[in-house]
């Protein structure tokens, strides 16, 4: 067990007593060992700075005692708002200690904010979580893929972040396999594939293009393989993407895992920002994200996973593929509706009548891009086999 300090078992008097036996040979130094319950070269120690403070019982107040500064106010203020925050998931002393050092360059580990916690904002901590939490043991260790981009694990969760009672959100991930790096995320009032593909298309302009996802069976994804009836397998087709579906929760257990960490962290740091809309929340999620890229060293694979991702890529393993030109990537990142050309080349489109371009087509396709408010009138439907940008007869804003 570890020993309290020397004020706290004897106090300074006592302690100074001993000391000045010693230094006069009333006592031998392993007596005062004995007494003190020091070590030899701790002993001497003491001698020297009983000595440098004159011979005065004040000389422990150079040794002993808590001499860390004071925390700077703005950071107790944020952690007393991250404790608040954490209500529904229980501590996190480790999420703490990362928005600290992100919000103020305050830098502690897990530890000293856990115990500055529990010395300083106990009864906050026990009017917020009254019951402790304890952690499951159940963790096992899974496959995982070889190359960087080689699989990349998409999932989302909703949660309540702000708004009424009863308003809940969508947090949506993308994890790379190899390296547990999130490639991207999106917090959203209301899950679609449209959010999905807003998601992506941040993924696929700052990391390019993976070789597979690996979702779940949600009808919104279409069925595995190559899948040209629905709109992602569509998507999925047009770049050169494998779809896999996963068969159980289970199965894709490193994205759920991620998603239960990051689900936990991104509402107690977003409820402790005050955010209260998409823009500010995607903001702050995404710094978040990046500093965990570059800080947390992942239990599973010992690394740092944007160090692990360029290990991987200078090695050769990388599955990462360029991202196709900006016009191509949207058009196939949108939703794909399909329209009668009515009399006076027009269409009809959330109940008003838009004027196209002349077109001798009967039906044309609008792709619909709800993140940027506009969509484009198409002459035909974009091919996926055959990636190119059919003929533009208008655009518009809404």
């Amino acid at each position: 067990m570890k020993k309290n300090q020397l004020y706290i078992r004897f106090g300074p008097e006592a302690t100074e007593r001993v000391i000045r036996k010693f230094n006069d040979r009333e006592m031998s130094a392993a007596e005062a060992q004995e007494t003190l319950g020091v070590g030899r070269a701790q002993l001497y120690h003491l001698r020297t700075q009983w000595l440098s403070a004159g011979k005065s019982a004040s000389f422990l107040g150079t040794s002993g005692g808590d001499h860390a500064a004071a925390w700077p106010s703005e950071c107790r203020e944020h952690l007393e708002k991250l404790i608040l925050s954490s209500r529904e998931d229980g501590p996190n002393y480790e999420l703490y200690a990362d928005e600290l050092a992100r919000k103020f360059g305050f830098v502690r580990d897990r530890s000293s904010v856990r115990r500055y916690c529990w010395k300083n904002l106990m009864p906050l901590l026990r009017s917020v979580f009254p019951i402790e939490r304890k952690e499951s043991g159940d963790r096992f260790r899974r496959w995982e893929a070889e190359y960087y981009g080689e699989l990349v694990q998409h999932d989302s969760t909703p949660r309540h972040i702000w708004g009424g009672e009863g308003d809940k959100q969508t947090i949506i991930i993308s994890l790379d396999d190899a390296t547990r790096k999130v490639m991207a995320q999106r917090i959203c009032e209301r899950e679609c594939l449209l959010e999905h593909f807003a998601m992506l298309e941040v993924f696929f302009l700052r990391h390019g293009l993976p070789e597979t996802f690996y979702t779940d069976g949600f009808t919104m994804f279409g069925k595995e393989g190559e899948d040209l009836c629905s709109q992602f397998g569509r998507m999925c087709r047009a770049f050169d993407i494998g779809h896999r579906i996963a068969p159980s929760p289970q199965a894709k257990g490193k994205v759920e895992r991620s998603m239960r960490t990051f689900q936990h962290r991104l509402v107690v740091v977003l409820q402790a920002e005050g955010v209260d809309n998409e823009t500010s929340a995607n903001t702050v999620a995404r710094e978040h994200v990046d500093f965990w890229n570059k800080t947390h060293v992942n239990d599973e694979t010992g690394e740092v996973p944007d160090n692990r991702a360029k290990r991987l890529v200078a090695d050769g393993k990388s599955r990462m593929r360029p991202t196709p030109s900006e016009k191509v990537l949207r058009l196939f990142l949108s939703m794909h509706i399909p329209r009668r050309v009515e009399l006076g080349c027009r269409v009809d489109f959330l109940g008003r009548k838009w004027n196209i371009a002349k077109t001798l087509k009967k039906t044309v396709w609008l792709a619909v891009r709800p993140e940027n408010r506009g969509f484009y009138v198409l002459e035909e439907r974009p091919d996926p086999t055959h990636p190119v940008v059919p003929r533009i007869l208008a655009s518009f804003r809404f």
